[in-house]
């Protein structure tokens, strides 16, 4: 017994002595930067510094904020950069704060936390993405200036790679909070930050009043002020409607079902004002797959007069935007002028087939330096840009990586003993479905800001996974 109490006082003096230098550090590195910027930067940093306490206390609540933040963090809605320093944001400075908060617990021992190792499958798939930067910042001088944006140069290439790896890492604390079973809250963040990002989105239609007929007819710039094109929000939108949807169908307290439905209504209707074309094929893939798995008559014909009456009472806008080059058979109409695109950039492939020409290949492709294209970043095809981007060995480790990603939903969406987390990872499965969908005219198969909610419930998936035996089964061979 004395031992014991020893122990603890030693592990709360060194706590202490850790708080206190983190303290006195902080408190100078306030004081030097309150000199340099003046007066006015005091208010702010005396409740960044408050905001960085509550966070080192307890690195969950810094994990839940990341995980409300993920899908706003490459949006004009988040600070790019604080006092014209480039990487110093709220969501990088939020991202360092928690890792330390979660280092400090672990190193002295405040809980015991489990770290999650990710799968041999995923850090090969890492380890081709970084290939594919080491490749891709040596040709970046010679990538083309697309129209109304600055020239690429390698420090904004390998910032925009960190920035993948940042998502990674964001998974990663998710897989721990959930091994400790406190993964919950991340759906509750992600339902939280869909219904703000709908509320921006639909306030901006009203305020502004935009026209459903001039989105209808093609205009594709109208959600450009959040720094992301509209078939990215749509994906994005997608994704979180099949999560939140599947979640909430499979919660059994009432208030929290409807909460989860409410959330998963703002996520599909988010989607729909996007006015993408591939947006829409998601929605039909989501509601199609919930209704097949229907097992009774009444269920599925409830979902089905549902389903109708809701496309009985839609605006003609959107029938017309659907349906856009279906009536006369035009394909450039029906692709918006991709099938030319990607014609033009299937040829170049044979020019690195094995490793391929680097991330962001597109840039520097040579129809692209040669004008005989589009000035285009990206080919509007994710299959392709993986095979021109990675070459053969790529496209072979992104399909055996996504393969792997399936599987472990699948399981978990079979035999986890929360059926919440069964009807999450099912979720999880048809949002791979819309991400499989949306590759054919748009997207990426590396981690992109549309994916926020895939690699949040990955890394949820992962800390399951890792859990005691006896409460999740383990997956067959």
């Amino acid at each position: 017994m004395s031992t014991n109490l020893t122990l603890d006082h030693a592990s709360q003096l060194r706590v202490s002595i850790l708080t206190l230098v983190l303290l006195g550090i902080s408190a100078a590195l306030i004081g030097g930067v309150a000199a340099f910027l003046g007066a006015s930067a005091y208010g702010l940093l005396y409740c960044s510094f408050l905001f960085a306490l509550i966070i080192f206390a307890d690195y969950r609540k810094g994990v839940w904020l990341l995980a409300f933040l993920l899908p706003f963090a490459s949006s004009q809605l988040v600070p790019r950069e604080l006092f014209e320093i480039t990487g110093l944001n709220p969501f990088n400075i939020l991202f360092g704060l928690t890792l330390l908060s979660l280092f400090a617990a672990s190193a002295f021992r405040r809980e015991n936390i489990q770290f999650v190792r990710f799968p041999t499958t995923f850090w090969i798939y890492v380890g081709i993405m970084t290939l594919g930067a080491c490749l891709g910042v040596g040709s970046v001088e010679r990538a083309i200036v697309l129209p109304n944006l600055e020239p690429l140069t390698k420090t904004a290439y390998l910032l925009d790679f960190a920035k993948s790896m940042i998502m990674l890492a964001v998974a990663w604390l998710a897989a721990v909070l959930s091994r400790s079973g406190n993964g919950r809250p991340v759906i509750w963040a992600l339902a939280a930050a869909y219904t703000t990002f709908f509320v921006v989105i639909a306030g901006y239609f009203v305020i502004d009043g935009i026209s459903l007929q001039g989105l209808a007819a093609g205009d594709r710039d109208f959600l450009s002020w959040i720094g992301l094109h509209a078939n990215e929000i749509g994906l994005l939108a997608n994704i979180g409607f099949a999560i939140l949807l599947h979640a909430a169908l499979a919660t059994s307290a009432p208030w929290s079902r409807a909460i989860l439905l409410a959330c998963a209504g703002a996520a599909a209707m988010m989607a729909a004002l996007t006015f993408s074309r591939a947006a829409f094929v998601g929605i039909a893939i989501i509601l199609g797959s919930y209704m097949w798995k229907q097992r009774g008559m009444g269920q599925f014909l409830l979902a089905l007069f549902a389903i109708v009456m809701v496309l009985l009472l839609l605006p003609d806008a959107f029938i017309e935007r659907a349906s856009t080059g279906l009536a006369t058979g035009d394909q450039q109409a029906i692709t918006a002028g991709r099938l030319d695109l990607w014609l033009v950039l299937i040829g170049t492939f044979w020019e690195a087939p094995i490793i391929g020409g680097g991330l962001y290949s597109t840039l520097w492709a040579t129809p692209n330096l040669r004008g005989l294209m589009l000035p285009v970043a990206h080919p509007h095809n994710a299959y392709l840009a993986v095979a021109l981007d990675l070459g053969i060995v790529g496209v072979v480790v992104v399909a055996a990586f996504f393969w792997s990603v399936w599987r472990t939903f699948s399981h978990l969406s079979k035999h986890h003993v929360d059926p919440q987390w069964r009807g999450v990872f099912e979720g999880c499965m048809v949002g791979l479905l819309c991400l499989a969908a949306d590759g054919f005219t748009d997207g990426r198969f590396t981690p992109t800001p549309p994916q926020a909610a895939l690699w949040l419930c990955y890394g949820l998936a992962l800390g399951h996974q890792a859990q005691s035996r006896g409460s999740i089964k383990r997956p067959p061979p």
